[in-house]
């Protein structure tokens, strides 16, 4: 009896396995069918031109996405010109087969973008280069659950809103992040940093969240300054990380985290 009973159970559970997995296969299909709606990214470009609300689910975007292409713009210095994206922006899982273009120099002339309103991407995969260097984010930023598959840069960035997040994201290829200046909390919870990542220079002004991320290469997180508390709760670092010369002037938490190669922090103040 007792073996008929174990062997029912056995059956029960492949059965259910199998249909778990056929479930995953259908929902991933559904996924890809869903992304197999294309659209080319001169649409965009031109909503980004006369300021529509940017709203796109499930679909694949052709070409380069171009930020600048907004007319609402001004020189703030003779080698400066600032472009403000007034439009509300939310892409869900898309995929980006082109660049996102939020900043270039023309000529003399340094093109970068103020975003006025939300920018958010979830569970985006960005196939090509991502570039938002010296941006200003005024509203919510969200880009959890995405993939960058390319070389991807946020420097001298500023994130002025009181959320940001970067949960879950797995940055492929190099990343910056340095001299960015975050005045509300950050949160890249569970993300995967592949390649080269640096952070150096940056100012954190609200709640810095690295709690189990994993950095699969050099991270530099030199020269920075947490203002608020910040955590790298169940943290890995596989290969050389360096807080050299940073700050942190908060409530500071490495708890489980676990450092595999060269871990340094030189001429760090704690004071908290």
């Amino acid at each position: 009896m007792t073996k008929n009973i174990l062997a029912i159970i056995g059956l029960l559970f492949l059965f259910a396995c199998s249909n778990n997995q056929e479930q995953s296969k259908t929902e991933t299909k559904q996924k890809q069918e869903a992304r197999a709606n294309i659209i080319q990214a001169t649409e965009i470009n031109n909503k980004i031109k006369n300021q529509e609300v940017i709203l796109y689910k499930d679909v694949t975007i052709v070409g380069d996405v171009n930020f600048l292409a907004s007319d609402d713009a001004n020189l703030a210095t003779p080698f400066l010109k600032t472009h403000y994206i007034n439009s509300s922006i939310l892409f869900h899982n898309c995929t980006f087969k082109g660049k996102l273009i939020a900043k270039k120099t023309i000529g003399e002339i340094i093109n970068i973008c103020n975003f006025k309103k939300n920018a958010t991407f979830i569970n985006c995969t960005f196939q090509d280069t991502v570039n938002f260097s010296y941006s200003d984010f005024y509203g919510l930023v969200n880009f959890s659950g995405s993939i960058f598959q390319e070389h991807t840069n946020f420097e001298a960035s500023s994130f002025n809103y009181k959320k940001n997040y970067f949960r879950k994201v797995q940055f492929e290829k190099p990343l910056k992040f340095n001299m960015i200046s975050v005045f509300g909390d950050i949160d890249f919870f569970k993300s995967i940093f592949d390649d080269k990542v640096r952070f150096q220079q940056t100012k954190f002004n609200g709640i810095s969240n690295f709690g189990a991320t994993i950095f699969n290469s050099d991270a530099d997180f030199t020269h920075i300054k947490f203002n608020d508390d910040v955590f790298f709760n169940y943290t890995e670092f596989y290969k050389t990380v360096s807080f050299n010369n940073s700050i942190f002037n908060r409530r500071t938490e490495f708890m489980s985290a676990k450092f595999n190669f060269i871990s340094k922090f030189k001429d760090c103040f704690f004071y908290k």
